[in-house]
């Protein structure tokens, strides 16, 4: 496996003009709506639905719960992507 040198006359790493400089971790913005990404990890807290009552269906609390699980943590990251996706770092689009 080779690189391409550059074409003669340009610097090897020359910075792309068109493109920003790089930032930082510092520059993560905190938004109130991606605290919905924290509701599908009570699944791994067992001491929450670590129990066999209440059945439904004949499964224990235990497996109904987790498989309640999934698709609320898929509406939560959903919910999050369709609030969020318009919305650059800088809070602006």
């Amino acid at each position: 496996m080779t690189t391409s040198a550059p074409p003669p006359g340009e610097p090897a790493n020359a910075p792309d003009e068109t493109s920003p400089p790089p930032t930082g971790w510092t520059d993560v913005r905190f938004r109130w709506i991606n605290l919905l990404l924290l509701i599908p990890l009570v699944s791994i807290l067992p001491f929450l639905f670590n129990t066999e009552e209440p059945t439904l269906g004949g499964l224990p609390f235990f497996y109904w719960f987790q498989l309640l699980v999934i698709p609320i943590g898929i509406l939560c990251t959903l919910a999050v992507h369709r609030l969020t996706r318009h919305v650059d770092e800088e809070g602006d689009r």
